[in-house]
């Protein structure tokens, strides 16, 4: 089967879709038809055939949509004309706009991908422990810098500003050597490669030159699912030590789990990287710190709380991703049929107060709205703090949201929402120490939160510390932990 006419059947276990989508993927980076279009990178660029192959199996993975069961336009031959035009555009106006560069310097941390202010105030802590002035921060997107007047913050843009002789180099090597070797195996495999072209020249251009201009020590960013192994490769290249990310949601099974590149993986707690290794991960060292969200949006600022709420549902952007959530005919069914739970167990039990809460970012959901429509349970305020809500509620319910995960190891009974059992979050979940926490009918539901609510678990939390401590460790001073790392 050729790669761009695969198709899952939807009908299928979706753990078994899966592991055949990976498996396509990987015998397609073995292909002997495109060896020439690795050979001409490692040749002319000395990048590694292995890391080239990390990096172009991951973009294509991402490149599949889960919904419409087959890849995008992007990757078909009709869009070669339109890639191609972006191609020469991309390096004629790296042309333009490059300069000579003649300057070093050197600092402890870069912390990439910072796209928005309020994401490089998660960061403060570990800044302020490496020291403002050993640190420099990459922002990918404008960010208001007036927020942080003793920064070191260098924008990357997408093709201005980058070294002149890494642009000449690229170019000529593209121009004489890449470009006809790209047209010809893109025809051969059915598959437009410049797409994948395109994504490796960008890389190497702004980050060969970035990394020209600043070294590090240690190189962070937040995305697992973004993680490039070519960036990797240049940042040790240029004499970087380690490069790392963090984990900030539960691996799912499926294409943001796959190809993640890191040296060092900093993880929610003991069990929850399988994934990762499983569909084809370059990870050095996993290390379990806790969560650094927690710790910023909750720990940074812990305050008093009381439980006023009885049961609170946390909600995963659903409304936001479709594409990518529904992979299996029955999705839909599953994830509105544990809303519906929650709309009986109000009825039922009238007294209990019961919430929804949605990210800051969430759309609105037109299903749900209509499913808890005069029921009494209250769509709580996006804009709140999710952490503060979730520790004032007595009980945490959710279909995915890694606050399960975080809100278990921290004291707050939580359960995850698994209609039919198929629920593609909770993989890591299914075996003897964690299967009292997943739900798969209203029975079990309703009996589950019946039992933390009236009290009658008694289970202490702290007695089961090491449990927890599989899922998220504690998450007061994970800034620290990850620095301890860098430093020892």
């Amino acid at each position: 089967m050729k790669l761009i006419n695969y198709s899952h059947d939807r009908n299928a276990n979706f753990k078994k879709s899966s592991d055949e989508f990976f498996n396509l993927i990987e015998k397609f980076g073995e292909e002997k038809k495109i060896e020439s279009f690795f050979n001409h990178y490692e040749k002319r660029y000395s990048i590694p055939k292995k890391v080239l192959k990390q990096s172009i199996k991951h973009n294509i993975a991402q490149n599949y949509g889960y919904r419409s069961s087959r890849f995008g336009k992007k990757l078909r031959l009709i869009t070669l004309p339109l890639s191609i035009v972006k191609y020469f555009g991309f390096l004629l106006l790296s042309l333009i706009y490059s300069r000579k560069k003649r300057y070093n310097k050197h600092y402890k941390l870069i912390v990439d991908e910072i796209d928005l202010s309020r994401y490089l105030h998660r960061y403060k802590k570990l800044i302020n422990l490496f020291g403002k002035e050993d640190v420099l921060v990459i922002a990918t997107e404008e960010i208001d810098v007036n927020e942080f007047p003793d920064y070191n913050i260098k924008s990357l843009k997408l093709f201005k500003y980058h070294d002149r002789f890494e642009v000449l180099k690229v170019i000529y090597y593209e121009l004489f050597f890449g470009f006809w070797i790209c047209l010809k195996t893109s025809i051969q495999v059915n598959l437009n490669l410049f797409q994948e072209s395109n994504s490796i020249i960008k890389t190497l251009i702004q980050y060969k030159s970035l990394f020209k201009s600043y070294s590090a020590d240690y190189l962070f960013q937040e995305r697992l699912y973004t993680t490039n192994a070519i960036k990797n490769y240049l940042f040790k290249e240029s004499g970087g030590f380690a490069t790392s990310t963090m984990q900030k949601s539960i691996l799912e099974i499926d294409k943001l789990s796959y190809y993640i590149d890191s040296d060092y993986f900093f993880s929610l707690g003991n069990l929850t990287t399988e994934k990762a290794f499983h569909y084809g991960g370059r990870i050095d060292h996993a290390i379990p710190v806790g969560s650094m969200l927690m710790e910023y949006y909750w720990f940074s600022d812990p305050k008093p709380v009381e439980k006023n709420i009885d049961v609170i549902m946390l909600g995963i952007n659903t409304m936001n991703a479709y594409e990518r959530l529904d992979k299996y005919t029955e999705f839909l069914d599953d994830y509105y049929n544990s809303i519906r739970w929650l709309v009986r167990f109000k009825e039922q039990h009238p007294s209990f107060s019961i919430g929804i809460k949605h990210h800051a970012s969430a759309g609105k959901d037109v299903i749900e709205d209509k499913i808890i429509s005069n029921s009494g349970i209250e769509l709580l305020p996006k804009t709140k703090n999710s952490y503060k809500l979730a520790f004032q509620s007595r009980c945490v319910v959710t279909w995915g949201s890694t606050m399960g995960y975080e809100m278990s190891a921290h004291g707050v009974p939580s359960f995850f929402l698994d209609p039919g059992n198929r629920n593609s979050f909770l993989y890591d979940l299914r075996n003897e120490k964690f299967e009292h926490l997943l739900l798969d009918n209203y029975d079990a539901f309703q009996d589950a939160l019946i039992s933390v609510l009236n009290k009658s678990n008694k289970k202490n939390y702290d007695d089961d510390k090491e449990l927890w401590n599989n899922l998220c460790l504690d998450s007061h001073n994970v800034s620290k932990k990850i620095y301890k790392t860098f430093c020892n």
